[in-house]
């Protein structure tokens, strides 16, 4: 097992690393593939090092919208992205979205946002986890469809091949050089992968978020996960156009998230020039490549409303909510506290992931054998609800850790893989830090752990907050 100091080590040196090779520089078939594929590289190496196991639960389960008319007049009709005009805001909302009391569903991170924006705008959505397009109620929806886009556009190119002495001599060689450690054939017909389908698609995207642009001409842009491909090439047309992208923060940043770290302050064509953050944590701890000046802490407008409209429903018995993250040892985690635990007193929840809602069963069910663990998640399973229910909130490295802060519960983060991403928070106070099921049954019947709840970690009021970061943005750019 790697010791703390070595997975810090590890990160700073990876850091290092493609600073000293000037990765970023590297061109191949003219775009530059580093920023995309640096966590695809960073995450293996991981895996490699010993620091992260395997996913359990990666494989999410592509479904068929349900072809109602309400949902073709939407897609095809007053939600078409190819009707789109002019409006100052456009948001590119998150896969994830949630069922909230009626037939529409939302996302967390640009639905309130979505209604409380005074500035003309669009929200661009994507494609849920399981391959779908969820009905929204907004009328300021443009559901996005490449491959709809590309076949009535006619946009079409020739498939590309990068070379591989080139991939070897400025990417593979170097990592392989630099850490000594040999890269086996699998993962370097893995990354030549990422390369070749990150090289085709880009032009692809690129005609497409051109042809956006153009039509809604906005004086900002809002993206959720700008890490992801396709906000990536998103952010490289906007700064083309001069336009200011703004990435909303949905997880977890700190200094381990690759997607966020870097060594230097650099300018990169992928990267958005401002990030809205839940607090002031996220900026003292992440090595943003971007100036402190354009981290603004705003806050989380769902938790803030969740926060309220789940008041607090605790039962006769105390609830030990488990956090699963994708990963197995949670859910054996888990089955061994639901052993230990009186059933008389205490409930044991595990709260999926999105990714997992339609594969757990397949990917960590077998883990789950105890007969008293429910097993709740969702698009009509918040886990804001479970929060409100809970006593213990218990995970590894996932944002709700943060976000039950906000409840009236005590945080046990399990101190295996990938903990220290969260260690801010039982370094200070927020959470107590386990590192087996029988002293996390040791803390729960103690009971002794008193939180800190001197500083909340996320920023109140924040739709004004965004409001105004908004508008002094745009007022920014427009003097140039």
């Amino acid at each position: 097992m790697n010791t703390n100091g070595q997975l810090d080590d590890f990160v700073n040196s990876f850091l290092d690393f493609e600073n000293q090779y000037h990765l970023f520089d590297i061109k191949i078939n003219k775009a530059r593939v580093w920023n995309y594929l640096r966590i695809h590289v960073y995450n293996d190496l991981l895996k490699i090092k010993g620091f992260r196991n395997g996913e359990a639960g990666e494989k999410s389960r592509t479904r068929e919208n349900k072809k109602t008319w309400e949902f073709i007049w939407k897609k095809y009709v007053s939600c078409n992205e190819l009707f789109a005009h002019q409006r100052d805001v456009l948001i590119i909302s998150h896969g994830r979205k949630y069922k909230d009391g009626n037939k529409y569903y939302k996302c967390p991170y640009t639905n309130l946002l979505d209604g409380y924006l005074k500035n003309s705008h669009y929200i661009l959505d994507k494609k849920t986890p399981d391959g779908t397009y969820e009905i929204q109620k907004s009328r300021n929806i443009l559901y996005s469809d490449i491959e709809m886009f590309n076949k009535v556009m006619h946009v079409s190119f020739p498939e590309e091949m990068a070379l591989r002495s080139e991939i070897d001599a400025g990417i593979i060689e170097p990592i392989e050089t630099y850490f000594n450690q040999p890269i086996g054939l699998e993962l370097k017909k893995k990354w030549t992968q990422c390369i070749n389908d990150y090289i085709n698609i880009r032009k692809e995207y690129l005609v497409y978020y051109n042809y956006m642009l153009e039509r809604i001409k906005p004086k900002i842009i809002l993206i959720v996960c700008a890490y992801a491909v396709d906000g990536m090439f998103l952010c490289e047309v906007a700064h083309k156009r001069q336009i200011p992208v703004v990435e909303l923060q949905h997880g977890l940043m700190g200094d381990e998230h690759i997607a966020y770290n870097f060594k230097s302050k650099m300018r990169l064509s992928t990267f958005p020039d401002y990030i809205f953050t839940f607090g002031n944590f996220e900026k003292q701890l992440t090595r943003f490549p971007i100036s402190k000046s354009h981290i603004i802490p705003v806050g989380y407008p769902e938790l803030e409303n969740k926060h309220m409209v789940y008041k607090t429903k605790k039962g006769s018995k105390k609830v030990v909510l488990f956090i699963s993250a994708l990963s197995s040892k949670i859910a054996e985690f888990a089955d061994a506290v639901a052993t230990m635990l009186d059933e008389d007193k205490y409930q044991i929840i595990v709260q999926l992931h999105p990714f997992e809602y339609s594969c757990w069963k397949e990917t960590i069910g077998k883990y789950l054998t105890h007969p008293a663990i429910k097993v709740v998640g969702g698009y009509e399973h918040p886990v804001y609800e479970s929060l409100a229910q809970a006593d213990w909130v218990v995970g590894n490295y996932s944002t709700v850790l943060s976000e039950a802060q906000m409840f009236d519960v005590k945080v046990a983060v399990m101190k295996f893989e990938m903990y220290r991403s969260v260690k801010f928070l039982y370094q200070n106070g927020y959470a107590v830090l386990v590192d087996s099921p029988e002293q996390l049954v040791k803390e729960i019947e103690e009971d002794t752990f008193q939180p800190n709840r001197k500083m909340c970690l996320f920023e109140k009021n924040s739709l004004q907050k965004m409001q105004k970061a908004i508008d002094r943005i745009i007022e920014i750019e427009r003097r140039g």
